[in-house]
């Protein structure tokens, strides 16, 4: 009977492993696959006011996804992209928090953490007119937006720098406008009105950004956004630099890059940077009057001194530096 029990306890041992062995190479297979990269998050543009697309790296599937705690209502938009919902909608301009993880085929998981907002489906055209960035406690820092058709401000988000490397940004709220209306961002001050009328009709916003300290004064990038979160959503940009830096002023007929929440946003800039080196905070620079928006130096110039025209149609005095008249290179200056 021992050598029975024998045979009996071999053959069940057999059996274990054979039926243990697929779970094990697997196992084995996995903790040595070559793939071993996390999904990334590489774009998340917001579609509406309810809805965000995620893109990944590569062919992910979604394990868990939460709005807010709450679940979130998702479909898949191609093997690397998701299209997440919320039921209750977003708000335009107070984020959500989304919670999302996803996972590839070799079950490597990430998680995220997303700030969302509502997309403001009234948003008008508009562009970067004029800009102060050498404050001084009488002329402080100041934006001017041109309004160029009708619509809603609420959630456009301004920014000194690019989203992830901006010293300050300011959320627009919501006031409806016309075309011919100007809003003037008053950067690191208060303005005197809250609201003011042209005599040609036109209506100038004065919105304090509460920013603790001014524009970058010599060599900056300043963005306006159609919403805090996402990428690749800018209205309108404005490079500048003082001429002594290269850090903005070879760019070339590119894209302008820059990482967000680990993303990558990018805006076309046309060429190099503005050269602000001879504004001052009364010779502002300034966008040509009807001129087609081209992103590019071009469509801007320096007024001439008290030249800043800040709530109105911008002067045509154009600055026009003196030759240098030492001794040395004749810069112009």
């Amino acid at each position: 009977m021992s050598g029975m029990k024998k045979m009996i306890a071999l053959a069940c041992a057999l059996v274990m492993v054979s039926c243990s062995q697929p779970p094990l190479v697997n196992m084995v297979d996995s903790m040595f696959s070559q793939d071993r990269q996390l999904p990334r998050l590489v774009s998340m543009r917001t579609l509406d006011m309810s809805s965000v697309l995620l893109s990944f790296s590569e062919e992910v599937t979604l394990q868990e996804a939460r709005i807010d705690g709450m679940k979130a209502v998702w479909r898949m938009d191609g093997p690397s992209s998701i299209v997440v919902t919320s039921p209750s909608g977003l708000d335009i301009s107070t984020p959500s928090d989304l919670f999302i993880r996803v996972a590839d085929s070799s079950h490597n998981s990430s998680a995220f953490h997303i700030p969302l907002y509502g997309l403001n489906d009234r948003i008008p055209p508009l562009v970067i007119n004029e800009l102060s960035s050498k404050g001084t406690p009488t002329q402080p820092d100041r934006i001017e937006l041109e309004i160029r058709g009708e619509g809603n401000l609420e959630g456009i988000c301004v920014m000194d720098g690019t989203k992830g490397n901006e010293k300050h940004s300011f959320i627009l709220p919501d006031i409806d406008v016309e075309r011919g209306d100007y809003v003037v961002i008053w950067w690191d001050s208060v303005p005197d009105e809250e609201v003011q009328e042209n005599d040609d009709g036109s209506t100038v916003f004065n919105l304090a950004a509460s920013s603790k300290e001014g524009l970058a004064t010599n060599n900056g990038v300043f963005v306006v956004y159609r919403t805090p979160s996402g990428d690749d959503d800018v209205i309108d940009a404005l490079v500048y630099t003082n001429g002594e830096s290269t850090s903005y002023s070879g760019f070339g007929s590119a894209r302008v890059e820059a990482s967000y929440n680990g993303l990558t946003a990018s805006f076309d800039w046309m060429g190099p940077a503005f050269n602000s080196r001879h504004s001052t905070s009364t010779r502002t620079v300034s966008r040509r009057n009807n001129r087609m928006d081209t992103d590019s130096a071009s469509d801007f110039y320096i007024t001439v001194t008290r030249g800043q025209t800040f709530g109105r149609m911008n002067s045509s005095a154009e600055y026009v530096p003196e030759e240098k008249t030492a001794s040395g290179p004749g810069d112009v200056f």
